[in-house]
């Protein structure tokens, strides 16, 4: 059966293999950590990057507005508002709204602890966001001193959903001012805030710390169907004074993931972590394959003396490189698809197993394997069997 199943016999790469089984296992092992820790490396810059633009996803608008020195949406400074208005002469625009932001301590109802919340206010006649469950509730919005909460928000700032479903409604203090929660939606937490809410201007501008109305955090501009937006910024560019930064959407979204990968540790963590990851995945390799070729170099040695080149050798050490590579990324990817559940399920971090990312570290995998297995094959290749012998 064995025979009909592989008829030229099990390859001698397989043999070599699991000749030493605890070697084989640690290779696997060695190989698996790389790409467990790879793959989840890349499923978390993926998450961090997305989830760090989750507002600036959920807000319509063709265009944004902010402030001359703006630098992220976390800490942006605020702009005139006429400025909004003004880029309604345009005859691309049909519609603008204004958003103000900024965080402030929040009560957690069941504890009575205190922590940061980011809000976002405006005027609940407008239509900022392009979110269904933020549309349905805008109405309560309309009240003072009324706010609606992010359900995807950590867990610390309180059970706010469990006590909305209970009761129906939520108080708490945000910025030592009564606030009243009637409403969830979703939006997630982000590297500056660990949860958000909103609520309608007024309010805002009461509880800030020298709230003025006619300074805003951003603004949005909606174009005409079928308006080029890149024309319309540079047309309003030209239009405007430049005490304001004029942006598509696209390009708000790109200078949000800029800021954050090249201006913080971030981006050099995460790419480090790989770096490392593939040099000890290699080193693991390399050291499994060495040893490998020098515990079987009498044989090989025995080869070459009647007549087997040098490349059958190192074709023979390439397939065990293959071989581990496989069998590696194959319970890696498996681990690092529970990592991603456990990281969605705590952390409420968008992780999921990507092919692309998945294809790319496979690849990795391979290079990497067979660049320690070609090195491996160095001492071989230079052996001289009458020496050896």
């Amino acid at each position: 059966m064995l025979n009909r199943l592989i008829p030229l016999g099990i390859p001698l790469a397989w043999l070599n293999l699991i000749n030493e089984k605890k070697r084989f296992f640690a290779a696997v092992a060695g190989i698996m950590f790389a790409v467990t820790m790879m793959m989840f490396q890349m499923g978390l810059n993926s998450a961090m990057f997305s989830q760090v633009v989750s507002p600036h996803l959920k807000m319509r608008g063709d265009l944004v507005l902010v402030s001359k020195q703006y630098e992220y949406f976390g800490i942006s400074k605020g702009f005139a508002r006429r400025r909004l208005i003004q880029a309604q002469a345009l005859g691309s625009v049909t519609g603008v709204a204004s958003i103000y932001a900024g965080s402030l301590p929040m009560l957690n109802p069941a504890t009575g602890a205190t922590r940061e919340v980011f809000i976002l206010a405006f005027d609940p006649t407008e239509k900022p966001f392009a979110d269904e469950a933020i549309e349905e509730n805008q109405y309560r919005l309309k009240r003072d001193g009324v706010a609606l909460y992010d359900v995807l928000s950590r867990s610390e700032l309180g059970p706010f959903a469990e006590l909305l479903k209970k009761d129906g409604e939520v108080v708490t203090e945000v910025g030592n001012k009564k606030i009243t929660v009637e409403g969830l939606f979703e939006m997630g937490p982000t590297f500056v805030a660990d949860g958000n809410m909103l609520m309608n201007k007024d309010t805002f501008l009461e509880i800030w710390p020298g709230g003025n109305q006619g300074l805003i955090s951003l603004g949005l501009v909606t174009l005409k169907p079928g308006t080029d937006p890149n024309a319309a910024a540079a047309e309003l560019r030209e239009y405007l004074p430049d005490d304001v930064r004029i942006m598509t959407n696209a390009e708000f979204i790109q200078k949000e993931k800029e800021y954050w990968s090249e201006r913080t540790p971030i981006g050099f963590v995460i790419t480090a972590s790989m770096i490392v990851s593939l040099i000890v995945g290699a080193v693991i390799v390399y050291q499994i394959l060495y040893t490998d070729v020098a515990d079987h170099l009498e044989e090989y040695a025995t080869l070459k003396s009647i007549g087997f080149r040098d490349s059958y050798f190192v074709s023979l050490i390439l397939q065990e490189s293959v071989i581990l590579s496989v069998l590696g990324f194959i319970p890696g990817t498996a681990i690092t698809a529970l990592l991603y559940y456990l990281t969605r399920t705590i952390a409420n971090m968008p992780t999921y197993l990507n092919p692309l990312n998945c294809a790319l570290v496979l690849g990795l995998t391979l290079l990497m394997c067979m660049t320690a297995g070609a090195l491996a094959t160095r001492k071989l290749r230079q052996a001289n069997p009458a020496e050896i012998f």
